[in-house]
């Protein structure tokens, strides 16, 4: 009997981020939805014509996981990227929350899947990825892509099949540095219970609940303003909301995990694949007395953990010793992702090409990683608007709104005390 393995080109071994990643997954689903709102009626032949567009540029959104040797390897899939149609006026809310209900397996491929929620005038398109295969910035790329392919401008070259990232990372010039981040860290107290781990829970297949919240333009534009006058991150000020309304509901510690782009971090191509690194802030209650000195602490805390220097180190450290079983990968993940709430901003996105014109809207990235009482927050920021997405299994009443209510005031005490 011939192996159907034999069949498919073999594309590359895993790296070892990407095998933690799929170690964990073997019971526990991690995946990720963005959503694209189109001002115009899309069919599903358009669609399926753009997807594989968008497809034949990048690598590993024709790829298959293959468990079945001693080298967990990416195989090339031959499929198309599958696409379903839901009735027209559908919540998108509700796809992205049974989207987390139905994992994407790890073959036959490819590791993505598409739903269109049809519209007149508006469509939703709403893009499922398995996280084996790339992050939110490069899920991000993908739906940009696609939102031009639908438009008619195809331009693009293919790609060439990215590497992992902690080869990437090893050939780096140690001493480089980011001068946006040599500002001096304020280090965490030592007794902080940052490394205590979380508890998984079996999955199980329940809806988990969506939230979802949109900031006005002059709101949004306040902020960034206000950042900026602070010498800080919007990110940092999101940390420091979250972390602020939390203890306002009685947490005397929260921890935020901020996902850290290492193409921005330490300029890593911008391929469509897995190029993150984990980084956790804290704060007591007593912090949230003073909204601005909370946020500048979580941006000085980033920095540090986002110098090249810190992330070629853990990434070298799990290269040394990466997870060897389910059971590795599991212990691995719940200590050092376990949060309060984990933040994922894209940043602001730019629409490309034609899709300028008929984009009116991004929300995501969504996903849940099965970690008890977490709460994972998915941010972009599109036309001026700054998006917030919350996935969970345990959802605290009004988070959202709770969160952009503790911006507003920051933004407005701010400017209440600024001169004249």
């Amino acid at each position: 009997m011939t192996n159907d393995h034999t069949q498919c080109t073999v594309s590359r071994a895993l790296g070892a981020f990407e095998k933690t990643i799929d170690l964990y997954m073997h019971r526990n689903p991690v995946q990720f939805s963005l959503v694209a709102e189109i001002d115009r009626h899309i069919t599903t032949e358009e669609l399926v014509r753009a997807l594989k567009c968008v497809q034949d540029r990048h690598p590993l959104l024709r790829v298959s996981v293959d468990r079945s040797e001693p080298e967990t390897v990416y195989r090339r899939a031959e499929g198309s990227i599958g696409v379903e149609t839901t009735a027209e006026g559908t919540p998108w809310q509700a796809v992205v929350a049974s989207e987390q209900t139905r994992p994407i397996p790890p073959e036959p491929g490819p590791l993505l899947r598409a739903v269109l929620i049809p519209g007149d005038p508006d469509s939703f398109i709403v893009l499922t990825f398995a996280h084996q295969i790339t992050d939110g910035i490069g899920g991000l790329r993908v739906m940009l892509e696609l939102v031009a392919a639908l438009e008619g401008d195809e331009r693009g070259t293919a790609r060439g099949l990215p590497q992992a990232q902690e080869d990437l990372l090893a050939g780096l010039d140690p001493v480089r540095t980011d001068s946006r981040e040599t500002a001096t860290v304020v280090p965490q107290a030592e007794d902080e219970p940052l490394s205590t781990p979380g508890e998984l829970t079996p999955f199980s297949g329940l809806l988990p609940h969506v939230s979802d919240l949109a900031m006005d333009r002059d709101m949004t534009a306040r902020l960034v303003d206000r950042c900026r006058t602070e010498g800080m991150s919007v990110h940092a000020a999101l940390c420091a909301a979250a972390s602020t309304v939390l203890h306002r509901r009685g947490r005397a510690f929260v921890r935020v995990l901020s996902p850290v782009d290492l193409r921005r971090a330490a300029g890593l191509p911008e391929d469509v694949a897995n190029r993150f690194a984990g980084a956790r802030t804290a704060s007591g209650a007593t912090e949230a007395d003073d909204f601005w000195t909370l946020a500048r602490r979580h941006h000085q805390a980033l920095g540090q953990q986002r110098s090249p220097q810190a992330l070629q180190a853990g990434s070298a450290a799990l290269t040394q010793s990466p997870p060897a079983t389910p059971q590795d990968a599991e212990a691995m993940m719940a200590a050092v992702t376990a949060a309060d709430i984990q933040i994922t901003n894209l940043g602001a996105a730019q629409a490309y090409g034609r899709g300028r014109a008929s984009l009116k809207a991004l929300w995501g990235p969504a996903q849940i990683t099965q970690l008890r009482g977490e709460h994972v927050l998915g941010v972009v920021t599109f036309d001026g608007r700054l998006r917030m997405t919350e996935l969970t299994h345990d959802p605290v009443a009004v988070l959202l709104p709770e969160i952009a209510a503790v911006l507003a005031q920051a933004c407005a005490a701010s400017d209440q005390a600024a001169p004249a």
